[in-house]
């Protein structure tokens, strides 16, 4: 079975990430249609659970999860971990007494609950103190009516804003009272500090630069880094770790670049570039590079392309550059020795590999119905996507380590 799971970032107002939204579609044909909403429920809740792993989905935080009204009339949510779920409940009809009952049971048991895309009208008013967490649609929903809504609740329940856009959206909801934020604004995140990629690392810039060379020299980059003592603790480190562990000991840095070899070292010395830039305001932007790096350069394997995977991993992680230095491409891209296919395919330009990423994208922001129009969906399969997915994300993480 062809199963999708897609998260969507959740934020504070620190820029830190409270939690993820899961959602979930699913059809034998690669693209997703409409199915029953307490089938639905059910699925993603089994895939997030015990095929995917709900702390590879989410990083050890919040997961919401949409409910249908049936299943939140039941039992079957009470088997989840409490600690790691917020259940979301769409209530558009008039609140029947059935589903209040449901709230207050799952409150009582210490559950969540968040109330998704909410009006504040006469029919769904009572469920209003029945829950945690109250999500509205921004741009949907007047300034007045939201203003009025925070100020009845806001002392009795968190406020999330969805579907923030703009800059000028995230301000607004701020100026509003929101504490949690959620849209396409925070899938490509919003970094309000600007950096000159000249000034990150001139020693990885210079590494880089020498590898573009059609022969690089390894003395030339032995002595780059030996120049450099962060830089050769961490190079000597991965070689150790990474490479070899208990088998031996790498001791030089030529003896570790022999080891790695040039399109290994481009890849580590490209992730140390985007490493350098992180912050505690881009992290999760820097996350999303990284996860978008490795998967990139793992389905480039697996479309038989292993002698440009180099390339695939460097779009990959510096497709989001622009956002988290606040600055174009053609500006940034001055400051990077780079081949012009890589940097073509930053700016834009249509090619296999740029399908691949506009594909990743259409996933990361479920847009379920334009994924039938990519070869590479079509080439790899669904179910094998979001194996690859889940490893990058994973592989993600382990950096942290």
């Amino acid at each position: 079975m062809n199963v999708f799971i897609a998260r969507q970032p959740i934020f504070d107002r620190r820029n830190r990430i409270y939690g993820y939204e899961l959602l979930f579609r699913q059809n034998n044909n690669n693209y997703f249609v409409p199915m029953d909403d307490d089938i639905a429920t059910a699925e993603l809740i089994y895939n997030s659970f015990l095929v995917f792993g709900i702390d590879n989905l989410t990083d050890g935080t919040k997961a919401f999860i949409n409910c249908s009204k049936g299943l939140i009339n039941s039992d079957f949510l009470e088997v989840l971990p409490k600690d790691k779920i917020v259940v979301e409940i769409l209530e558009r009809d008039k609140a029947s007494r059935a589903t209040m009952d449901a709230c207050q049971r799952f409150q009582s048991l210490g559950y969540k609950l968040a109330l998704d895309d909410f009006i504040l009208d006469e029919d769904n008013l009572p469920l209003a103190g029945l829950t945690n967490i109250i999500k509205v649609d921004f741009p949907d929903v007047s300034f007045e009516q939201q203003a009025a809504l925070i100020k009845k609740y806001k002392n009795k329940v968190i406020f999330l804003a969805e579907k923030i856009e703009t800059r000028e959206d995230y301000r607004k909801a701020v100026e509003l009272g929101y504490d949690l934020f959620q849209g396409y604004f925070f899938c490509k995140p919003a970094i309000l500090k600007s950096k000159d990629i000249k000034t990150v690392h001139s020693s990885l810039i210079a590494i880089i630069d020498e590898l573009h060379k059609p022969e690089p020299s390894y003395t030339k980059i032995s002595d780059i880094i030996q120049t450099d003592l962060g830089l050769s603790y961490k190079l000597l480190r991965l070689a150790n770790s990474v490479y070899i562990g208990a088998r031996f000991k790498v001791e030089s840095i030529k003896q570790a670049l022999n080891l790695l070899g040039t399109r290994e070292l481009y890849q580590w010395i490209s992730l140390m570039i985007l490493k350098d830039l992180q912050d505690n305001e881009n992290g999760e932007l820097v996350k999303q590079s990284l996860i978008r790096g490795k998967l990139m350069n793992m389905l480039a394997v697996e479309f038989h392309r292993p002698d440009r995977d180099s390339d695939y991993f460097f779009i990959g992680i510096f497709s989001l550059i622009d956002v988290i230095l606040s600055k174009s491409f053609e500006e940034i891209l001055v400051g990077l020795p780079l081949s012009d296919r890589v940097k073509n395919t930053l700016l834009g330009e249509k090619n296999d590999i740029r399908e691949l990423l506009d594909c990743i994208a259409s996933v990361e922001k479920a847009e379920w119905d334009k994924l039938n129009q990519y070869n590479a969906m079509r080439m790899i399969g669904p179910e094998k996507f979001m194996t690859q997915y889940v490893e990058a994300i994973k592989w993600a993480n382990s950096l942290n380590d």
